[in-house]
Parts: structure tokens; sequence; C-alpha cells
């Protein structure tokens, strides 16, 4: 039988690690292929052979298929692993490995084809004897007559993108005078992420949960599930935090789940892993969203209670193995829940971040699939997801504490995350209770995204800098000459969390005790004691004891900016070195002419005219950064002066887009 003896990876990061730590004890050579943007990438330095494919600023680089194909060959690799994203669902990629001579890790191009047309998906299942939610889907479909259709099936209705996934492409309709502006911004979506903005309607399940059967099928016709996947808690229709089993499906459930997927498998003549999903109402009704024909982002939960390497596994079938696993040699063990840790700020609405990796330390108890590395970069341009972060335990309830426990032992300094959001999560009495659907994160915004507290990083920051003998250029000059022995002659001028603050050190001794006073806070002068301070790489390790509680700190500068986070915080606080009266300029409620991009990024919309009256709120430009589309809104009422963008112009971070002068 052959085997597979080069694989080439057609992906990127965590995504092309985790298939890499597959291949290698099987004794396959590994290929990584990446942009420029990716050359000093983990991924590149830990294959066997690498070769750059494609420019920096472009994430075409890894959908360029002719790039693809012509690598495999180059290098004499005899299968290429799409992995997921990308163009793991191409049937056009899928045949030119076919017409190359190269196995794909994956299914047939005809399944792929089949499964990644909506209508058509659904068309199959149907047939197939899955039950299936009532919608429409008619090729062409004008806006009167999707309109129409919406009407027959009764709102509310979710609007959805006939090629591609994701989340992206779907709006929830609630009545009919929305229904022309979300059809809209689907079809504007679905255009820019999937070249296609065809749409197709169903009947809208409100907070359902979101199951997904895992299978795999080898080339002689054999085919198992592996139990289900729990993936409701969702944002955007974008998965957050993934379980396994879910708390809502028994085992007669599950095995008509199971049962159901597996009819699809057959139906398609499907090969390798793939995951059919479903959504189960609140009465145990389920019905078929999808099939995604590739390997899931959340596969792993599925790997800790099987005990089962899928990616293995897909290796093993591609290669034309027999799939020797029976479905009652499917057995699960504990509970298993992952966590997706992505550069996005929950404060902001979840802006996508970029910026350095001043510091990185994943839990060593739990597994964590990852890509970062102290002193790499986060791009704008590619998907905002950095690590996942995968835990099992015995129960369910303890895998809940051990999530929350091990996110609250990650570092990670440079920009903002969702972290703490994730350990929120995981803590929460309604997500451990396991009774929720997929409106979850927004029932319960509140206190996920309740702001917090870092007085005590603030002091820490501050004795960090009145102990440093000498400053550095980016710091104030008020430090120049400071002896540690003494307090700072006058405040340090600083902003965090869009706070002015006043930092006064006002009692400082290395032996005993350090006071730190943070005005603008109102807050009570803060004690420091027992201070030791060690150097580990680029960043600083603090012990602490503050207002009489042990604590440990790491702390890391970047240019005039300073990090602190603390043990047992998965967030951590940013120091800004700004004036006061640069600090007040940019307050809440104050006229800003000029509207900057946030971001790197494409415009998708421009929304306004020059003359044109805008109140505070209303939306100027959208901006397509990181596969999300980010509304970029009036902070006061004005008048747009000048529009400095056009649709489709690629924004650089702090770029003008708009200037708007004062109404009136």
């Amino acid at each position: 039988m052959p085997r597979i003896k080069k694989l080439l990876i057609a992906n990127r990061n965590e995504i092309a690690r985790r298939i890499l730590r597959a291949a290698k004890p099987l004794g396959i050579a590994t290929v990584a292929v990446y942009s420029e943007a990716d050359e000093k990438a983990l991924h590149v330095q830990e294959a066997d052979e690498s070769y750059c494919i494609g420019p920096a600023p472009s994430l075409d680089s890894y959908l360029r298929i002719d790039r693809l194909i012509e690598t495999a060959l180059k290098c004499g690799a005899d299968a290429i692993h799409p992995g997921y994203g990308f163009v793991s669902e191409s049937p056009a990629f899928a045949q030119a490995c076919v017409e190359a001579g190269i196995t794909l890790v994956g299914p047939t191009p005809q399944a792929i084809a089949d499964m990644a047309d909506k209508a058509r998906a659904k068309e199959i299942a149907q047939q197939a004897g899955l039950p299936c939610i009532p919608g429409f889907s008619e090729a062409g479909a004008g806006v009167s007559e999707l309109m129409a259709a919406a009407q027959q099936i009764g709102y509310p209705v979710m609007i959805k993108a006939l090629a591609g996934g994701g989340g992206r492409g779907m709006r929830l309709v609630m009545n009919e005078q929305e229904f022309a502006s979300q059809l809209h911004s689907a079809q504007l979506e679905a255009k820019n992420a999937f070249n296609d903005d065809r749409v197709m309607l169903e009947k809208a399940i409100i907070n359902p949960r979101h199951i997904e059967i895992q299978v795999l099928a080898d080339t002689h016709g054999h085919a198992v599930h592996l139990g289900e996947r729990d993936c409701s808690v969702q944002r955007r229709h974008q998965k957050i935090v993934e379980e396994a089993p879910s708390p809502a499906v028994n085992a007669e459930l599950r095995a008509r789940m199971g049962e159901a997927a597996l009819k699809l498998v057959h139906a398609t003549n499907y090969v390798g892993a793939g995951t059919v999903e479903f959504l189960l109402d609140t009465t145990g009704n389920f019905y078929f969203i999808e099939m995604n024909t590739r390997l899931q982002v959340e596969h792993g939960v599925t790997e800790a209670i099987t005990g089962l390497d899928l990616v293995q596994w897909q290796l093993r079938i591609a290669a034309g193995e027999h799939l020797i696993l029976q479905q009652n040699d499917i057995t699960f063990t504990g509970h298993a829940i992952q966590g997706r840790l992505c550069a996005e700020d929950p404060a902001r609405d979840f802006m996508p971040q970029t910026g350095p990796v001043l510091a990185w330390h994943a839990d060593p108890n739990s597994r964590c699939d990852h890509a970062l590395q102290t002193g790499g970069e986060v791009s704008p341009w590619y998907d905002s997801l950095l690590a996942k972060v995968i835990v099992h335990a015995d129960n369910r309830l303890a895998a809940c504490e051990k999530l929350a426990d091990s996110l609250n032992r990650t570092v990670l300094m440079g920009f903002e995350h969702n972290a703490l959001y994730l350990q929120r999560i995981a803590s929460h009495p309604v997500f451990q209770a396991g009774d929720f659907g997929t409106g979850f994160l927004a029932e319960h915004a509140d206190k996920l995204l309740q702001a917090q507290s870092f007085e005590s990083e603030y002091a820490i920051a501050a004795i960090f800098l009145a102990l440093e003998e000498h400053s550095t250029p980016a710091w104030p000059k008020a430090l120049s000459g400071f002896s540690s022995t003494r307090a700072l002659p006058r405040p340090l001028k600083l902003k965090a969390a869009g706070q002015s603050l006043a930092l006064k050190v006002t009692q400082l001794d290395h032996q005993t005790i350090h006071t730190c006073q943070v005005d603008g806070l109102g807050s009570q002068p803060v004690t420091v004691q027992n201070w030791t301070s060690v150097k580990s790489g680029e960043t600083f390790q603090i012990k602490a004891t503050v207002n009489g509680h042990f604590g440990r700190y790491s702390l890391a500068i970047n240019g005039n900016s300073i990090w602190v986070q603390s043990w047992l915080n998965p967030q951590a606080a940013l120091i800004e070195n700004e004036t006061l009266q640069s600090s007040a300029a940019a307050a809440e409620g104050v006229f800003q002419p000029l509207i900057k991009s946030p971001m790197n990024g494409k415009i998708t919309q421009v929304l306004v005219e020059p003359g044109q009256q805008v109140e505070a709120g209303t939306v100027l430009v959208c901006l397509e950064a990181m596969k999300m589309e980010h509304r970029i809104t009036a902070k006061t009422a004005a008048i747009v002066d000048q529009v400095h963008v056009q649709v489709g112009e690629q924004m650089k971070l702090k770029q003008t887009m708009i200037q708007l002068k004062e109404a009136g």
C-alpha cells in the first residue's frame, strides 16, 4: 500500500504546526509554505523544508492554487494537507491536486463542491433523510423575490451566504422593515469573503444549541462518527468556546444525530475527516445546517475525550489505509473544553488588534495549540485567532474550572486580547450549569464585558519606574538624575484605560515600603512591600506585597508604553506616556475632525459624502480586517467635509478616512 512520503502543508501558523506534530511521528517529510509576512513564523522554522509563495501584505498568498501546486511539484511532495481555512474547502484546489497527481488529504472535489453550496448541500441532505430547516433558495432571485419568500417563511429569518462559512454573510432579520438593509450587508460581506454574493433564506430558530458531529470515512466505504461537540457559545456566528460532549445531548440523541451524519457521509461518498452541523431546539428536535469538508478548529476537544489523533487518521486515510475503528470502539472519557484566544479587544466591540508579542507563556498544564513566540508580531493580514486553549477533566464542572485556571495562568502582553473574556465565560454560573443557547454571550454581556480594575498594576508600574536608576528617552525627564532613595520630583503623567493618571511615588525605601498615590481614579495610596525584580529575557518578573497581599507581576516595556500583568489575571494593563493635556483633548465628547482607521484593512463601504449632516453613531465607512467587517461611526454630530477613501482601498493604521467639521 502506498504511503505519503513528503507532505506540503498549505496553511500557516498553529494550523500548520498541528499538522507537523501529527506527520513527523509517521515518518513523513514536511514542507511549509509562507508569505513574506510569515518568514520568521514557527511553522516555517519547524518544517523540514519551507518555500515563500507570496508578498507580505497579501492574504491571497495562501489562496494561490497555481503557486501551491507548483511548489508541491518542485519540492517533490506527493501529498498536500490544506489544514482548515484558505483552500481547504475549495473544489478547484482539490481538482488541481487530482490533475497534478498529488494526493489531497481531504475529500473528493465533488464532495467539496456539493457541500460548499449550501442550497445543494441541503438538497442532498433532504434526499438522504436528514431533517432540514424550512427555507428558500433560488438561483438569481432578486430582492423582491427574497422578500416575498421571507414573508412566506415567516419572521424571524436567517440570511446565509451560499458559499463559504465561518459565520460570514449571515444576518438575522427580525422583521420586513430591516430585510433590505440586512440583505445588502450580507451580500456585500459574502462577496468580499468568497467572491460570491448569492444567499439563501432559512427560518431562524431562536437561541438554539449548535451541535456538530465529527465523522471519519475511509476510501473503502467505511465510516464512523466520533460523537458531538457543542459550539453554542458564539459571537456574530463565530465560535468562541467549544466542548465535548454536549451537556444537552444524551446517549439516545447522540446516536440519532450520529446516524443522520453518517447518512450524509454515504450520500456524498465522503472521504477523510468532516463535520456535520446541526441546530438543536429547546424541544429536542435537530436540523441540518451544513457540512464542513475539512478538519475543524475545535477538533482538539474530540481528540481529548476519544484519545484519537484526527490529523494522523486523516493522513492514514489519504494513504489508502482501512479505517479499522468500528462504531462500538468509540468511547468517550471525561469532558473537554476549548477557548479561542484571539487578538481582539472586547472592550472596543472586539476590534481586531495587532502588535508585538512582548511576553508569551502558556499554561503547561493544558494543551495549547499556537504559533506565538516572544519577540514575534501579530500582523493585520490574517485571522485574529492566536491560540486554542484546550483542557480535559473527569467531568464538565471540573473542565470549566480548569479552563478558567489555565487562562488565568496565561501570560500574553503587547496588545489587547480576549483571555479575560474567555475566563469569565468559563467561570460564569450559567455556562457552568450547561443550560444555554447561542444567545448566551448577548444575554450576559454586561457581566462578561465588565471593566477590569488595574490600580495594583498602575502602582507596580510607577514603583518600577521610580526604582530605575536611569531614565530612558521614552520616559519623562522627571526621572533624569533620580535617586532611588527618595520620591519622584513630580508626578509621572500617564494615560491608562482612556483616563489621565498622575502617579506620585510619595515614599520610596528599598528595604521596606513604597507608597504610590494614583490620582485620577480617586484611589487611596497603594503600599508596596518586599519588592524583588528579576529580568527574564525582555520582560521583568516582579514579586511584591501590595496593600498586604502577595502578588506576582510580569512587566514589559515597548517604546513609550508599559504593560503589567498580575499573576492569575489574564488581562494586562497598558500604560502610555502621554501628557494630561493630550489625554484630555481626546476625551469622550470632544469634537475630533479627522476620522482615522483604527487598524489595517480594506474599505468595503463608504456611506457618506461631502456636505452630509451626520449624528453621533452614524456609520461613516465599513472596514474589513481579520475577516470581519467593522462599522466606523461619528462620535458627535458633524458635517462631512471631505471623504479621503473609496471602496476597495487598503487602509493603514491611523490613516485619515473622513474629515469632519462642526455642525452649526
